[in-house]
């Protein structure tokens, strides 16, 4: 099978750093951090691009912090630098990866999103149900338990390795995953806000917002797309990053139930939790936030909540010149559209009612000098010192 190789001379050039940064500042261009890294663009470009080329580059500080939607979670944001050096990996590797994928998986992936994959499930249940025997199919929704928080570093490498051949990028991707100053994993059972940072594992998990634990998730799950498409032989399979569902006959659910459990925990280390459900074809299931039925896929309250917050979140940042106008009018797009497919009437009249794009001189002033008050540069890290000069 072929693999992505000489990594090293793609990943490490100006224009490849360069074109990432340019990914990097969207719609964060006014934060303080882009702002300083920004002051002296070429010169901190040449600074990571060395660092790179030396394998003298260390992950910097984390920011952590915990976000309710859809579940409480512990996110971990990395400085800008960090973020960059992501870009520049991910848009050399991604574009290869993504073409291995199976077609029905729909997380993160350009093309294919949240409602193109709740509008392939919605069709299948519709086809399924219209079936004679609809009444002896199943839908199976497998809930993967902390899927982030436990994914297996030594099997995460491994998985890069069946795709790339490279031992510079094998040195740089073994440098973010298995960082030995944070530890990302939970034991089983934890819950991130229950489990002190002196307890968390090292040898376990992803950091929940970085652009490298998107792809590894991704591809850390293609194996069980092969093995339930391919080995089990499931016509109706479906994933979006770790929300898997299939649709099967009744009488195979055990059997393929303790097939998937054995090569979750066999191949990957990882296991299903007690959300794992099974329910008849015309009963609602929860799917990327929507209640999907035979008669049609309705958006699930906690939903439009968010969406709400969202755009508010938006029109704020539009006010203070955080984000340009292109930016934001694509976000309100994408809900405006999410809304028309998933019966969100009541959303588009809030969002025609409530949401309104303009510019606010005197927020935008204060935000210009909450950033001038801000932290200082003798607070930062040695590391972000040298890049800010």
């Amino acid at each position: 099978m072929k693999k992505l190789k000489n990594l090293y001379s793609k990943i490490c050039t100006f224009e490849n750093l360069l074109q990432a940064y340019r990914n990097a500042v969207k719609n964060k261009r006014y934060r303080e951090e882009v702002l300083i890294f920004s002051q002296n663009l070429e010169a901190n470009l040449l600074a990571l691009l060395d660092e790179l080329k030396n394998r003298t580059y260390r992950v910097g500080k984390y920011r952590e912090f915990y976000v309710n939607y859809p579940k409480r979670r512990l996110v971990m944001a990395l400085a800008f630098p960090d973020r960059i050096v992501q870009w520049a990996i991910y848009q050399q590797i991604n574009p290869f990866i993504d073409k291995r994928f199976i077609t029905h998986s729909y997380g993160c992936r350009n093309g294919k999103g949240s409602l193109a994959a709740v509008q392939q499930l919605h069709s299948w249940i519709q086809a399924v149900s219209r079936k004679p025997d609809a009444g002896d199919w199943r839908i199976v929704k497998l809930d993967i338990s902390k899927y982030f928080y436990r994914i297996d570093h030594p099997t995460a490498l491994n998985v890069y390795k069946e795709y790339i051949e490279d031992e510079w990028f094998d040195w740089l991707i073994r440098t973010i995953i298995c960082d030995d100053n944070v530890p990302f994993g939970l034991p089983p059972g934890r819950s991130a806000d229950e489990c002190p940072r002196s307890e968390r594992l090292y040898d376990v998990g992803l950091p929940i917002g970085n652009l490298t634990s998107q792809e590894t998730a991704n591809a850390y799950l293609d194996c069980l797309d092969k093995f339930c498409k391919h080995r089990l032989g499931i016509k109706y399979y479906i994933r979006y990053v770790d929300d898997v569902d299939l649709i099967i006959k009744a009488e195979d659910v055990e059997a393929v139930k303790d097939a998937i459990e054995d090569f979750l925990w066999t191949a990957l280390k990882l296991s299903l939790n007690n959300k794992t459900c099974v329910c008849r074809i015309d009963q609602p299931v929860e799917f990327v936030g929507c209640i999907i039925t035979p008669h049609g896929i309705r958006l699930r309250k906690r939903t439009v909540r968010h969406a709400k917050r969202a755009m508010k979140h938006i029109e704020e940042m539009y006010a203070i010149g955080a984000i340009d106008l292109d930016s934001a009018l694509d976000t309100i797009r994408s809900y405006i559209g999410m809304s028309q497919h998933k019966n969100g009437y009541n959303l588009r009249r809030w969002i025609e009612e409530n949401i309104v794009l303009q510019r606010d001189s005197t927020r935008r002033e204060q935000a210009y000098e909450s950033i001038a008050e801000s932290r200082q540069l003798s607070e930062r890290s040695p590391r972000e010192k040298i890049l800010c000069h």
